[in-house]
Order: structure tokens, then C-alpha cells, then sequence
């Protein structure tokens, strides 16, 4: 299946060219691409147009065709002539950092044991210079392709996708698009996302505020309460708290915090809600008024279960899996408690039963909702041999045998047609290197110290470049 003469030179030219490659990903990597406040060019804030400014700029000293759209947050590059384009799909931005880094800071990037660690370093920073390398090794080693390469740069994925809703609406979609965002051999579909906002119907009366969590798809895992000093409550708490707290008092106020485990909302499993733990504790404080109490027992009932229990619907899919529910934000606006909510749902869920029932639960806890947005997810055409065709480039690559999946992630691939997200790295099992293996909770794309193996990642660079050709090879006959 893969042209041996060709793999040789990937080889090659990664060897060659490595070192070049990681001091451009670190210095990426130091641009603290979170979504701000927007300003004239810079419609996600500075720091992600910095980052995209960037990006782009590596195209364009390597000698591609490449420009920024300043004003909608994205930027294009291109490769090669013809009617026909095949897109690579990234971003730039990056979620919020979380404040229990260990072994650095989070636009700090270190290099340690062979993994290269700090926010966005993976999600999606790798996928920018996967693609660069693509382009980079088409043009170096002047290899012949029948489409046109587009890799398209993107600086609002992880909040709303504005910047590739701009894109759709001033360029064609390209004919296959390769998003490396995801996972190996390739995914085929991707779960529905329902983000919405509640908030109690009854105010707090001790509870002053509860503040917690800055992204709608990161578990929340730290959350702080502060509450007007009580003698009796504070004892309470003293006697009762265990390692997952901290209490402190400071004037007039008691101060507790809860520290759990954040994961990405879409796979939850071993995450611990921060959240969860707080409610859960202070509603059964006896000296804390009844009115709190009960607030609080509602929000944790609500929050209680990652497959939806709390807000009144479980759903399996034959395809994608469970329904998933996840809390990321927890705020006190006059008085009152406000929750996030990040629902991840199969193609056999209706929307609007989702919505309607939620609502329902939430309304009948003592909670209103007052803001949401439903994303609908995918499925690509049952019939399409791309799958099939990544498959075999992966098995025969890594010598394992993979199927392409549904997943939970949301990436670009849900706005663009026959595309197929794939991963930034891959370890082989039969590796003899160890990976740096870091504690729970940290490590991945959306929690603290987040990494990614640097052979890991040359792996899946050589992976990626073959399957561009292959998917080139297949536009020159069947689109």
C-alpha cells in the first residue's frame, strides 16, 4: 500500500529536519492563545492572533502562498495547483491553564524524558506543525500531488468555532479534509454537543459566592467557596473535611476549597467534579441555613452523575456510546448559582428531546436555564472507502490493526464534508523507550502539565504524510 521509496524519505527528512521542527513548536507553544477580549484584528483576542500570526508565518518563510484574515481569526496556506483541494484543519487556540502545573508553567514549555509538556503543546499547537510538515516535505523533496494542499489555521475552536464559520462563508469546502486533532487509525463521526448555562431559582443567604472552572469542556477541578463566618459552621467543617479541602478564615468570611481531577467533558471517566465534592459537603452542614442547604443538594444531585442521571436523561448510542454530562463552571451572580453543562450526545438522541427533558429536571430542582447552544454532530457516509483506505496505511505503518471510530471530541470536522479527524502522536507498543508518565489528573489535552510524546509525534507525522497522498490519490480518480 505505501510507497517504500517515498517512506524512506519521510524518514529522512524528519531526521533532517527535527530539531528545526521543535524549537518552532516551542516557540508557538509560548504564545498564551486564550480566548480574551476582542480588539480591532483580533476578533478572539491579541494573544490569539498572535499565535495565528505565527502559525502562518512559518508557511510563508518556508515558501508557501499563506494569509492571515485578521478580522474573522483564521489563515490559509496552500500547496500545488488544481481544481480539486485537499484541507488540513488546525487551531491555535487553546483552554484555559488550570493552576496545578508541576512541572512547569503553562506557556513555559519544557522538554522532559522525550515528551514536550505545556498548554496547547497538543491540542492543537502538534496538529499546526503536523501540517506544516506535510507541506513542508511535498515541497523540500518536490513531490508530485494533483490537488491542491490547503492547510487552514484556525484561532476559536475550543469556543465556538466562529473562525471556520467565517472560512465556509467566503470558501469552497475542500473535497476530503484531514483534521489531526483526534485520535489513530481515523474517526468517521463525532458526537452532538449541547452546552447550556443554568442558574437556581432561590438566592443564597450565607453562601457569598461560589467561583470555579473557566471552560464549558474541562471537569471542573477547582472551585472555592466563601461564606460569612460562623463559629459553629466552621467547626463543623473542621471536623468533617478531608484531604480533597482546604479551609482557611480570612475577616468576616470562611473560605473553603475543593480540588478534584479535570479531564476533557468528552471522556469524563476518572475525573472527580471539584464542584461536586463542595456541594455535596456543605449540604449536609447542619450549622449552614437550610435555604443554602438546599441549593446546594440540587446542584449536586444535578451534577452527581458524567451520563446525564442528574438532568433527567441517559442515552446509549450503537455508535457513539454513552451520553456524557459534564459541569465546568460554577459562578455566584447575584446570589444565585450558576452552572455549566457539557453534553455530548449519539445521532439517536433527538435534540430537542434532550433540551426538553433537561430543562424539565432542572426546572423541577430548582433551576432555570438561560442559555444554550446545541451542535448537532455526524456520521460520514457509510459507503466512503476512506476509512477503510486509513485503516491499512495504519496497520501497515504500526503493525497494528485499528478501526476508525465515532467520537466524543468536537473538532473542525463537523462543519466541513468527508472529514476525518486523526491523531498528533502514536506510541507503538513494541516501543523500548519509556513515556513519561505523569499523576492523575494531569497530562492531558485539557488538564494541567498537558503533553505529548515528541517521537510519539514524529510517528504520526510520517503516519499523516502517507495518508495526504493516499487521500491526493484518491481525488485524481473518485471526486
Amino acid at each position: 500500500m505505501i510507497n517504500k521509496e517515498i517512506d524512506l524519505k519521510i524518514t529522512k527528512w524528519i531526521d533532517k529536519n527535527r530539531s528545526v521542527i521543535i524549537e518552532d513548536w516551542i516557540a508557538l507553544a509560548k504564545i498564551p492563545s486564550i480566548k480574551s477580549k476582542p480588539c480591532e484584528g483580533a476578533p478572539f483576542g491579541k494573544p490569539c492572533a498572535q499565535a495565528l500570526e505565527k502559525a502562518a508565518s512559518y508557511f510563508a518563510t518556508a515558501g508557501f502562498s499563506a494569509e492571515v484574515y485578521k478580522d474573522s481569526g483564521y489563515a490559509l496556506a496552500y500547496y500545488g495547483e488544481s481544481e480539486k483541494t485537499l484541507g488540513l484543519f488546525c487551531h491555535s487556540d487553546v483552554v484555559p491553564v488550570g493552576d496545578d502545573w508541576i512541572f512547569t508553567k503553562p506557556f513555559a514549555p519544557v522538554i522532559k524524558n522525550g515528551a514536550l509538556i505545556g498548554r496547547g503543546v497538543e491540542d492543537n499547537k502538534s496538529g499546526i506543525m503536523a501540517s506544516l510538515c506535510v507541506l513542508r516535505f511535498l515541497k523540500d523533496e518536490n513531490i508530485p500531488v494533483n490537488s491542491r494542499f490547503q492547510v487552514f489555521i484556525g484561532s476559536d475552536e475550543e469556543c465556538g468555532m466562529n473562525d471556520i464559520n467565517a472560512y465556509l462563508k467566503g470558501h469552497n469546502i475542500p473535497e476530503i479534509s484531514i483534521v489531526p486533532d483526534a485520535d489513530f487509525p481515523c474517526s468517521k463521526g463525532e458526537k452532538g454537543i449541547y452546552h447550556f448555562m443554568a442558574k437556581s431559582q432561590m438566592k443564597f443567604n450565607d453562601i457569598v459566592s461560589i467561583k470555579g472552572g473557566e471552560a464549558f469542556n474541562i471537569v471542573l477541578d477547582n472551585v472555592i467557596a466563601k461564606i460569612r463566618y460562623d463559629s459553629n459552621l466552621y467547626a463543623e467543617l473542621s471536623s468533617e473535611i478531608s484531604s480533597e479541602f482546604t479551609l482557611d478564615v480570612e475577616g468576616d468570611y470562611i473560605f473553603l476549597t475543593a480540588k478534584g481531577i479535570a479531564k476533557h467533558a468528552s471522556i469524563p471517566e476518572g475525573s472527580v467534579n471539584a464542584a461536586l465534592l463542595l456541594f455535596s459537603l456543605l449540604s449536609q452542614c447542619e450549622s449552614l441555613c437550610k435555604n443554602d442547604r438546599e441549593i446546594l443538594k440540587n446542584a449536586a444531585y444535578i451534577i452527581h452523575d458524567y451520563y446525564g442521571a442528574g438532568i433527567g436523561i441517559t442515552h446509549t448510542d450503537d455508535d457513539f456510546g454513552k451520553m456524557t454530562c459534564v459541569n465546568g463552571i460554577v459562578d455566584t451572580l447575584e446570589n444565585k448559582l450558576h452552572l455549566s453543562f457539557d453534553v455530548r450526545y449519539g445521532n439517536t438522541l433527538e435534540p430537542q428531546l434532550l433540551e426538553m427533558t433537561s430543562e424539565n429536571k432542572l426546572n423541577e430542582k430548582g433551576f432555570d436555564v438561560f442559555f444554550k447552544e446545541n451542535r448537532p454532530g455526524f456520521s460520514i457516509d457509510k459507503n466512503s472507502k476512506i476509512p477503510e483506505l486509513l485503516e491499512s496505511i495504519f496497520s501497515e505503518l504500526t503493525g497494528e490493526h485499528l478501526k476508525s471510530v465515532r467520537m466524543s471530541g468536537g473538532t473542525y470536522a463537523r462543519k466541513l464534508k468527508n472529514a476525518f479527524s486523526i491523531g498528533t502522536f502514536w506510541i507503538d507498543k513494541e516501543r523500548k523507550d519509556d513515556v513519561l508518565k505523569m499523576p492523575d489528573g494531569h497530562g492531558g489535552a485539557h488538564q494541567c502539565d498537558e503533553m505529548i510524546d515528541i517521537e510519539g509525534f514524529f510517528k504520526a507525522v510520517r503516519i499523516l504524510i502517507h495518508y495526504c497522498l493516499a487521500c491526493d490519490e484518491t481525488l485524481k480518480t473518485d471526486f
